[in-house]
């Protein structure tokens, strides 16, 4: 029962990698014979700087697994144990796996994050690269214990971003707009429009499968103190999926405007009503896309809860020889648009959202909240 409870504990708490699925391949028998194996998250993206790979200890042993848990040495690899690579290949040949190196395979190195106080240690190694990966091709990850001489493997497909078009809010020009009365309208965002039905549109892009939005809003509040400080909130719409893998099929996300800005007067209402505020200021809105492989939104199952009376879900991983975990790849568009000055004075002036003391476009307080 002790090693089943460490099971359950890294499984459920540790990762969330207990997958929902369509099939019972890559079955995992928590009951067999003890071996040390390894736990695996790892999600590529090649619009990050970095590419961090998170692996873990699975193993069961002696006291409580609660106390194991917080034990850096239970659930952490020793340093040089774990050789981690990564390969790519292209139309079934090995290509260069990044864009600086010509060589086909690249060794990541290790190092120690901190992550945020729970049931486990928060001192947690990762394996991680600052080389610029390509948004194609299939990469293949490779993990060989150089203890064991055992090696665990995956491969996942690679995507691109969404490109950015001719249409707006995803096409230039972006902030910081300079100005000019000459610019047309255009060139700047205004939501001031409550009621009308606003789209997103884009092209999907070869391989993913799932489409995630944020659009965020960038602010800055001025302190009692003199001090100022810089803050976003954002607004996460419901994923969206493509019904081809094949790329270039017609994508939309459909919004208003009322919806969008009462989410954020919302959540800065409640999250953000530090009595010492005097008023704010709007900088810049973000439109951000994040495009995801099939693999990645079968990862994303691990996060729902099960309708069933029986709570046990079959154990999924895409890791090889026994490993579990999830190698997936994921990317992203980031653009971010310059506000009309007559949206931010709307924003100062228009209840409830003047409620919130924004300042008008030109810096001066509103008059009236109407």
């Amino acid at each position: 029962m002790l090693r089943l409870k460490f099971y359950t504990l890294l499984f459920f708490i540790l990762f969330p990698i207990t997958i929902i699925i369509f099939s019972c391949k890559n079955k995992l028998n928590i009951l067999a014979p003890y071996k040390e194996l390894v736990s695996v998250y790892a999600i590529l993206n090649p619009q990050e700087q970095y590419q961090y790979i998170r692996i873990n200890k699975v193993f069961a042993g002696e006291g409580n697994a609660y106390n194991m848990a917080q034990q850096k040495d239970s659930i952490n690899f020793p340093a040089g144990q774990l050789q981690v690579s990564l390969k790519r290949k292209v139309n079934g040949t090995y290509a260069p796996v990044c864009m600086s190196l010509t060589a086909t395979e690249l060794f990541l190195r290790d190092t120690v994050l901190y992550t945020s106080t729970g049931t486990f240690n928060n001192e947690q190694r990762f394996y991680y690269t600052d080389k610029k990966i390509y948004p194609s091709g299939t990469y293949e990850l490779y993990i060989k214990d150089t203890k064991s001489n055992v090696t665990f493997t995956a491969s996942t497909t690679m995507i691109d971003s969404v490109k950015p078009g001719l249409i707006q809010p995803l096409a230039p020009p972006y902030y910081p707009v300079p100005p000019n009365p000459s610019n047309p309208p255009y060139y700047y965002l205004d939501l001031s429009n409550l009621t009308i039905n606003r789209d997103v549109r884009f092209k999907s892009e070869t391989g993913a499968f799932m489409y995630e939005m944020y659009v965020r809003m960038h602010y800055v509040d001025s302190m009692l103190n003199g001090s100022t400080v810089a803050k976003y909130v954002d607004n996460k719409y419901t994923p969206i999926f493509s019904t081809t893998l094949s790329g270039n099929e017609d994508m939309k996300y459909t919004y208003t405007s009322n919806q969008l800005l009462s989410s954020f007067y919302l959540s800065i209402l409640n999250n953000d009503n530090d009595p010492n505020i005097l008023f704010r200021r709007i900088i810049k809105f973000d439109y951000i896309i994040y495009a995801a492989n099939y693999d990645y939104y079968v990862f994303l199952q691990s996060n729902v809860p099960s309708s069933s009376v029986a709570q046990d879900k079959p154990i999924y991983s895409n890791i090889s020889n026994g490993a579990v975990g999830i190698f997936a790849a994921r990317s992203r568009i980031h653009v971010s648009k310059h506000p009309a000055n007559s949206f931010i004075s709307f924003i100062a002036t228009t209840k409830p959202f003047c409620n919130l003391r924004f300042l008008n476009y030109d810096g001066t307080v509103p008059s009236v909240c109407n």
